[in-house]
């Protein structure tokens, strides 16, 4: 019996050394699967400014959910993301241009689609930017997620000021758009959140050798 709970304490010492060195990638593996829902954002229409897609208007001035990261409610309010991927190369898998008609054309390896026609401006954080609205026909969604599992940062520090995570975990925002056409898109975002004990949940961030744009695919259905 002895050797028995030694070896079971031996196991469980050992899988908790596990989540606590390779959580992270324990976590991502999991996210291949599954990933938690958190809302459901405003994809149509898309705000966009030359350099930032934005989804949902800011209100107060203040980018992100309305009430914080912590509010029931995350599809209050804006949520700016980039074209550019992870580092170290920051590689752009998508660009975005507006052609002479005022739409809002997305290309992906060399592959264009109508994102949206002009319908004119919503509130970013620096002022009235640019918005565009699905053609008739389109069935676009945004979501966004989180991975299931998050893990511990025992080990995080910071210098400068002190304010550290003692919990991570990873955030998506995920785009399907499908045109009349059979022409289907589907974008992947990924960053990560950090947990503190006083704040809850704080905006997206983190390290930006896994932050960015990292799908992009354009294909068509029919």
């Amino acid at each position: 019996m002895r050797l028995l709970i030694l070896r079971g304490g031996i196991a469980l010492i050992g899988l908790a050394a596990v989540w606590l060195f390779a959580g992270r990638w324990c976590s991502s593996l999991i996210d291949r699967v599954y990933t938690v829902p958190l809302a459901v954002l405003p994809a149509s229409p898309v705000g966009w400014n030359g350099t930032y897609l934005q989804f949902g208007a800011t209100i107060g001035g203040t980018e992100g959910p309305k009430d914080g990261w912590n509010a029931p409610d995350l599809s209050v309010g804006s949520h700016i993301l980039s074209l550019t991927g992870p580092g170290p190369d920051y590689r752009q898998p998508a660009t975005l241009t507006v052609d002479p008609n005022n739409r809002l054309i997305l290309t992906v390896a060399d592959r264009g689609m109508v994102l949206g026609i002009r319908a004119g401006t919503m509130q970013g954080g620096d002022g009235a930017i640019s918005a565009y609205a699905a053609e008739p026909g389109d069935t676009a969604s945004m979501t966004l997620e989180r991975s299931w599992l998050s893990w511990r940062t025992p080990f995080e520090m910071n210098f400068m000021t002190g304010y550290t995570h003692s919990w991570r975990r990873h955030l998506y925002y995920r785009l399907t758009w499908t045109k009349a056409s059979g022409e289907h898109l589907d974008m992947l975002w990924h960053s990560e959140q950090g947990f503190h004990r006083d704040d809850g949940w704080n905006p997206a961030g983190g390290d930006e050798s896994n932050t960015g744009l990292i799908r992009a695919e354009i294909r068509s259905t029919h």
